[in-house]
């Protein structure tokens, strides 16, 4: 699918979809609890399905039970399992979501009986290390080969020493793991090796296995404990709205004309919420009604916005759009910890940089860190055509930056939104945003 946009005068208010980050974890506590759960989502996109396709293969029951006809409302009704007492080989196709693989890693390994990862090239090349050490220090199988992943366990409730500097979802996946493991008869601890990243991610981990009934504790900032005698609980939960799907109208609204964003967590513990002090630095207007933030435009309060440095260690997620909003910030604006933008569904800062640079776009980078040399107006004497890298982020970043643009683009392959934000083409039209299928 290629998408046509055109140059827009966007406004108005649109719903986000739910937390796909907050969506996982409930549904994979969920799974893991006895009895009979369910739960409310505003969203569901092609990483959601294939947590729920994994977790189907190793015996948790998944059904949605409710959706409502313009796809904004789902209600999964989930009969969780003890995975743990497993007992036949699984299959679980993860696709391309890195999240589902990580979490999942060591949830199936709770099992002596054996498991094979499936999923898209790029996700079965990327790195595994930590799970491999894990593994063979108990002299367990991981077999990583390029395209499959073979575990079999069981994991061992025991001390674990993890690297905080290649991604939080490795302590996550152990985290919600530790009351399976030796049946949760033995506590589980781990110690993370500083600088330790994302750790905003692992608070949203401890905080969904507490409202499923087990308790994470912090000796200090570099350790977690999982006591013993611990067991998920079914629970009824709505998931809330995304700030990293947020940010990429919100940093439309910071550029363009006012947008309001309904159904957000004020006082939320997603890490992507820092989206809010961003935009607020750069001299966007942000005003709370209820659980709706409008973001006003430094265009509007007759400023232009202004550089600043953005710190990406604890939400690498919202990179692509961020470098959006530095190309529309006359001056120079770094964003510093980059680099795990290296290791998503593509190279973000690469793919960033090729198709900003289409546009005329000043733009450069290190390993570790984006410099753009803003100004405020961008056209082009042709149609630009950019690519989305297979990366949903990829895409809706473009999508928002053509719309600001004084020239039309085209995002080749843009049905690589399916995988987080299905339905952001709609929404973007909701607030205006000029954007057509291109036969």
């Amino acid at each position: 699918m290629n998408i046509l946009i055109k140059p827009s005068q966007t406004g108005g208010s649109i719903t986000p979809p739910s937390s796909k980050s907050l969506l996982h974890r409930a549904l994979i506590c969920a799974g893991l609890a006895s009895g009979k759960s369910t739960i409310s989502s505003l969203s569901c996109s092609r990483d959601i399905e294939a947590t729920i396709s994994c977790l189907n293969a190793l015996g948790i029951k998944i059904q949605t039970v409710q959706k409502e006809e313009d796809g904004k409302k789902f209600t999964f009704e989930v009969e969780g399992s003890d995975v743990a007492l497993r007992n036949f080989p699984a299959v679980l196709d993860a696709y391309e979501s890195g999240s589902t693989l990580r979490f999942l890693i060591p949830i199936a390994a709770s099992s002596a009986s054996s498991v094979t990862f499936t999923g898209q090239p790029s996700l079965m090349i990327r790195p595994m290390k930590i799970y491999d050490e894990l593994f063979k220090e108990q002299g367990l199988l991981f077999n990583q080969n390029g395209q499959t992943i073979e575990i079999k366990g069981p994991l061992k409730a025991t001390h674990y020493t993890i690297d905080g500097n290649v991604s939080s979802q490795f302590i996550s996946g152990m985290l919600m793991a530790a009351p399976l493991l030796e049946q949760g008869k033995k506590e589980t601890s781990l110690s993370i090796t500083p600088p330790y990243q994302s750790r905003s991610y692992t608070n949203l981990t401890a905080s969904m296995m507490k409202k499923f009934g087990v308790t994470v504790q912090e000796p200090d900032e570099l350790s977690y404990v999982v006591q013993a005698d611990q067991s998920y609980q079914p629970k009824a939960l709505q998931v809330e709205s995304d700030y990293s799907q947020m940010a990429f109208f919100g940093v439309l609204g910071a550029i363009q004309n006012s947008i309001t964003c309904m159904n957000m967590n004020p006082n939320s513990a997603q890490g992507d919420k820092v989206i809010l002090k961003f935009l607020k630095q750069a001299g966007a207007k942000l005003t709370w009604n209820d659980q709706s933030v409008c973001i006003e435009s430094a265009k509007s309060q007759n400023l232009t916005l202004k550089p600043c440095v953005m710190d990406l260690a604890d939400c690498p997620d919202l990179g692509p759009i961020l470098c959006v909003l530095a190309a529309y910030t006359p001056g120079t604006t770094r964003l510093i910890h980059a680099s795990r933008l290296r290791y998503k569904e593509c190279d973000r800062i690469a793919a960033m940089e090729e198709e900003l640079r289409k546009w005329g776009v000043n733009i450069n980078s290190d390993e570790d860190s984006i410099t753009i040399q803003g100004k405020e107006t961008y056209s082009c004497d042709h149609l630009v055509e950019v690519d989305s890298h297979n990366d949903h982020r990829i895409v809706m970043a473009m999508a928002i930056f053509g719309a600001c643009a004084d020239s039309d683009s085209l995002i080749h392959n843009a049905q690589a939104i399916k995988k987080s934000y299905p339905l952001f083409f709609e929404d973007f039209k909701k607030v205006k945003g000029d954007a057509s299928v291109w036969n």
